[in-house]
């Protein structure tokens, strides 16, 4: 996730625009690493998506997510200048009532993205999703919105949440289960 973190900084830097990154809501320590890329290139960061506010509250209550700045509200997106904007939106799987699909066809109440902007996919599609998430990036291109997925460039802006074999049996010799 570390590495995630540095990547996510780096595509920030590239981009002059307001940045939308996508991802899944229940990826607290991808909320972190986001928040902190956005800090390190002098970017406000804002959440979009109820899913997301449920998750980030949850973390918030056990202690996590205490070393970032606070998050915008909504209603003071507009009074940031696009350079120094990141908005953390739910939507990563094209789902059609999630914030980026709203935002892709233009009718979310709190955000517009125009030419120039980007959207990252911090994210990979999960089988029989992918439908639904070419409608949302076409309908992002076709607005001029550049879209930036882990196959769209060499910086890493997505690792999978699940852990490698050799991780679980690293994670067993630590606990030492009894059994």
């Amino acid at each position: 996730e570390s590495d995630v973190a540095k990547g996510l900084e780096e595509e920030f830097r590239a981009h002059k625009g307001k940045i939308a990154v996508t991802t899944f809501s229940s990826n607290i320590g991808r909320v972190h690493s986001i928040a902190k890329a956005a800090e390190a290139c002098d970017r406000q960061v804002a959440v979009i998506g109820r899913s997301l506010h449920r998750m980030i509250g949850c973390a918030k209550n056990c202690g996590y997510l205490n070393d970032i700045p606070n998050f915008l509200s909504e209603d003071d997106i507009g009074f940031i200048p696009d350079d120094k904007l990141v908005v953390i939106v739910t939507g990563s799987q094209g789902e059609y009532r999630a914030a980026l699909a709203k935002i892709a066809r233009g009718d979310h109440r709190s955000l517009s993205l125009n030419a120039g902007d980007a959207v990252i996919f911090s994210s990979r599609a999960i089988p029989g999703n992918e439908r639904e998430i070419n409608t949302v990036k076409n309908n992002l291109s076709g607005a001029g919105i550049k879209v930036i997925t882990p196959n769209d460039t060499d910086l890493k802006i997505h690792v999978s949440g699940h852990p490698c074999r050799y991780e679980i049996a690293q994670m067993f010799q630590w606990l030492k289960p009894q059994c």
